[in-house]
């Protein structure tokens, strides 16, 4: 049964709301009605609690001041305002903190049977979702969401585990969002795990796993029929102060087609080791430059100098937006780090990416700062010998860059260098950073935009060249690459070439 607790500087008022509907009707009852707020806190602290509903203006403490207490004791608790006439500015105050809806007195029990009605739905709701990610977060269901992720089912058996699992595959908006939890606070994951679930209900359709206890992989779809970011950002920055500790959220690109979900996820996967650095909320297709800007960043720190590389780095900045120099900033940071030899001690990479200079009006600071970067992680490089080209990598990087082969895979390649599947998988994405089948997608889009340059050469043939199987799928992965289609990047080129 739902606990409520209710808090009211005037006895009659208490008096009234026990009275005036059937609280066992809606699967509540009222474990505590006080006219002392700090009693209120104190029973919350010690005791389950589901709704909160409460008076805002009290000589003790304000409804505003009780609300903001009892959301960081409990983040996911609902709650009720009561108000009179005159305080409605102490209500929208109340609001903003997180309440979820207000009454006016005298009360209406029909009003406040709505109500009720509304946050036991949403109660209800939360408590089968917490159900489908409690103990079976490492079973089905979660096996179920990796795999969905990263691409790793065929469609018979995706759409059949999707069937078994009730999962709405009919929405028109998927974004893959990562939530961080670092440093000290780690451990306070399941705190942030319980209040997201509560902000989601009736916002959003979720479905969730971990990757590590600290760390979760969440599809997230709007109910509204459009994901907005910049909504998702207020919810979450609203969230913040009520939950007491710093979290790190990473936003992918919106897909309207479940099938392209694994894009989503494996953008927020390319920037997850953002999550040392002090900025906690990215979007990171604000990452992506135009491809010859994507080219000098991408380089790989064994083929320069790190002098080199910053020339490149600093052209850039010469001319991208104050508004994007964070962004240019954390993208290079991120390729410094994804360069970093295999089994680099985590603490290190935090260390060096907590020092990420974020006033966008400083460019110096930020290219220093950068420099530092790149000569320290050049120098771990060299002093690892063959930095990322590990004997095998080398090879399958070699194999990777003739194009012409159509039919590489891992399997392929393991056979010609006499090792296990799997375990060459293992050794790529430990030097690189990179899953296997993402580096050889994102190096044949690379190849074929440099073809682009050629206006000689049809579309069609620099698909071949590049070794995709089919120009449909090309385009599909084109455009998912570089936020537009081969078409349109080609035109935008010849603008370039023209200017």
């Amino acid at each position: 049964m739902y606990q409520v607790i209710c808090v009211d500087d005037e006895e009659f008022v208490l008096d009234d709301l026990q009275k005036a509907i059937d609280w066992f009707g809606f699967n509540m009852e009222i474990a505590l009605a006080t006219t002392c707020p700090p009693d209120a806190l104190s029973y919350i602290k010690s005791h389950p609690a589901h709704l909160l509903l409460t008076d805002i203006s009290m000589p003790q403490m304000s409804g505003v001041d009780l609300i903001k207490e009892v959301k960081r004791i409990n983040p996911s608790i609902s709650i009720l305002v009561l108000s009179a006439y005159d305080t409605f500015a102490y209500v929208r105050s109340a609001m903003q903190e997180g309440a979820e809806n207000y009454l006016l007195k005298p009360l209406d029990p029909e009003e406040l049977s709505e109500s009720l009605s509304t946050i036991v739905s949403h109660l209800d709701n939360r408590s089968k979702i917490s159900e489908n990610f409690g103990p079976a977060m490492l079973t089905f269901r979660s096996n179920f969401v990796e795999s969905w992720c990263k691409g790793n089912l065929s469609e018979e058996e995706f759409l059949t585990r999707a069937s078994m699992l009730g999962v709405n595959l009919q929405l028109d908006n998927y974004t893959v969002i990562l939530f961080a939890v670092t440093g000290s606070a780690a451990g306070r994951m399941p705190e942030l795990f319980d209040a997201l679930l509560s902000m989601f209900v009736g916002n959003y359709s979720a479905h969730f796993y971990f990757e590590t206890p600290s760390r979760f992989v969440c599809i997230l779809s709007s109910s509204s029929g459009n994901f907005n970011i910049f909504r998702f950002q207020n919810e979450i920055n609203r969230l913040r102060p009520m939950m007491g500790f710093p979290f790190f959220v990473s936003v992918g690109g919106t897909v309207d087609n479940y099938a392209d979900v694994s894009g989503s996820y494996h953008e927020v996967r390319k920037y997850a080791c953002l999550c040392y650095t002090p900025v906690d909320f990215i979007v990171c297709r604000n990452f992506v430059f135009p491809m010859k800007d994507q080219l000098l960043i991408e380089q790989d720190l064994s083929d320069v100098t790190a002098d080199a590389y910053l020339t490149g780095i600093e052209n850039i900045m010469s001319h991208v937006s104050p508004e994007r120099r964070i962004s240019l900033e954390l993208a290079v940071v991120n390729r410094c780090i994804s360069l970093m030899p295999a089994g680099s001690d985590e603490e290190l990479i935090a260390s060096l990416v907590s020092k990420v200079i974020c006033d966008k009006e400083n460019p110096e600071g930020i290219l220093a700062y950068l420099k530092e970067l790149a000569i320290t992680v050049q120098e771990m490089l060299e002093s690892a010998g063959a930095g990322i080209t590990h004997q095998y990598v080398n090879r399958i990087i070699e194999i990777i860059h003739d194009f012409s082969n159509k039919d590489i895979s891992l399997k392929t390649l393991a056979a010609q260098l006499d090792m296990h599947p799997s375990y060459l998988g293992s050794i790529f994405h430990q030097q690189t950073g990179y899953y296997f089948n993402d580096y050889l997608n994102e190096e044949r889009l690379k190849y074929a935009a440099r073809l682009m340059e050629d206006n000689s050469v049809r579309l069609k043939d620099i698909s071949d060249m590049a070794g995709f199987s089919s120009q449909t799928y090309f385009n599909r992965q084109f455009k998912k690459y570089f936020n537009q289609s081969p078409n349109t990047y080609r035109k935008n080129l010849k603008m370039r070439q023209i200017e």
